[in-house]
């Protein structure tokens, strides 16, 4: 008898686990043009694969502490990546960011704010984590947001449909904060090292399905073979 019920509790904690859906991680940073430039083939992921899967978004810590700075000392490097970008997945950047941002040099780059402003769209609105991921990156790249100043996060903050004065202390709230450096430590015990990295936790164990920028053709097909296993 006690052999019998432990064969069923072994059979349905099978079963469970068995159910259980695999979760895709999307590691990215809002400051990696090619994230930016990944940005749709991410959508369409979501699109496509939210049924399947759990999806969870952990921002990389790019550029943070002792890296922030002016842009314009990367400007060179960034002038060209850019350049790139554009080639290789058709982003778009603006002329305000490459012939005035770039060219003045004195706005102040980092990865923290801005992946404060993506934990307050997990918490706060997580069924628009995606759309407003998209956003982000265009508010950099197009409209030169301010990435250090929580006050230029207004303009996003509307446009996503938050009210853009609690955004702004959302910004510099501690809980947020403490998030986002969560975060980058998960991004760092994951090996990221290079964004945007989309990870399939399945069975126990951690698949990648890609690393750097890839095309939806490629980013389906992986999914699709590791899915089916």
């Amino acid at each position: 008898m006690k052999i019998f019920i432990s064969f069923i509790i072994f059979f349905s904690a099978s079963i469970v686990y068995s159910q259980e859906k695999p979760t895709l991680i999307y590691v990215m940073d809002p400051l990696c043009g090619w994230c930016y430039g990944f940005s749709p083939i991410m959508q369409k992921v979501y699109e496509t694969y939210k049924e399947q899967v759990n999806m969870t978004v952990i921002t990389g810590g790019m550029i943070i502490d002792e890296k922030v700075g002016p842009i314009g000392k990367v400007a060179p490097f960034l002038k060209k990546a850019t350049g790139l970008v554009k080639q290789h997945t058709g982003a778009e950047f603006s002329t305000l960011f490459l012939d005035t941002i770039l060219q003045q040099g004195t706005q102040i780059l980092t990865s923290l704010q801005p992946s404060i402003a993506i934990q307050i769209c997990k918490k706060e609105k997580p069924d628009s984590l995606f759309s407003f991921l998209t956003a982000l990156h265009k508010d950099i790249y197009i409209n030169g947001l301010q990435t250090a100043e929580p006050k230029d996060y207004a303009r996003l903050a509307q446009t996503m449909g938050f009210a853009p004065q609690s955004f702004i202390n959302f910004v510099s709230d501690s809980k947020y904060m403490d998030a986002a450096r969560q975060d980058f430590k998960e991004a760092e015990a994951f090996g990221v090292e290079s964004f945007p990295a989309l990870l399939l936790k399945v069975h126990g164990g951690i698949r990648v399905i890609s690393r750097g920028f890839v095309h939806w053709d490629q980013v389906s097909y992986t999914l699709n073979q590791e899915l089916q296993q």
